[in-house]
């Protein structure tokens, strides 16, 4: 196990959590993971911080790719909004398909850009001054935080539409003298 990072049972993904990376110690998938401004391993699995997480924040994985597929479409690897706070999403998008084991798990509002280096590889530059592969073509990363943007306007729409559900055009002055009959 590796003795510079701390070890974890447990975890929920917050506005903190950058990525969800999949690393296997002692024969057991765990998750490194990387926040803001801290790193440690947790014994479970990526996919299983996920859904503990949509749990903890009132739904679940079902409910949370439904309402993705609703947005986008019935496509693979699609992100997925876990909770949100103020109007903004903590959208979580996954690199492979969500069940692989070699899956990264990557927080859409920590991404400042993402690139390729010479070797081929997708690097992803967070927020936190923080680079790591991933296991996808600089095509697929576009792709994904691509399918984000998507998923973070249609959410918006919605909220707008909740906060103002029974807004109507304004009146004009014609409609306004016209008396109904009696």
């Amino acid at each position: 196990m590796n003795t510079q990072l701390s070890v974890a049972s447990n975890y929920l993904v917050s506005f903190n959590t950058v990525s969800l990376e999949p690393i296997w110690i002692e024969h057991k998938l765990c998750t490194r993971v990387i926040e803001n401004h801290a790193e440690f391993i947790v014994k479970m699995k990526p996919i299983n911080i996920i859904k503990k997480s949509l749990i903890f924040y009132g739904t679940s994985y079902k409910h949370a790719t439904f309402f993705s597929k609703e947005a986008i479409g019935n496509l693979h690897k699609i992100p997925i909004i876990l909770s949100h706070d103020y109007g903004h999403p903590l959208i979580m998008m996954p690199t492979l398909s969500p069940d692989s084991d070699s899956n990264i798990w990557i927080a859409f509002s920590a991404v400042e850009y993402y690139s390729q280096n010479s070797l081929g590889q997708c690097l992803v530059h967070f927020t936190n001054t923080r680079v790591i592969p991933v296991n996808v073509s600089y095509t697929t990363m576009c792709r994904q935080f691509v399918l984000c943007h998507f998923l973070m306007n249609h959410f918006q729409k919605t909220r707008q539409h909740i906060q103002k559900p029974f807004s109507q055009p304004p009146v004009t002055y014609l409609q306004s003298r016209i008396m109904p009959k009696r």
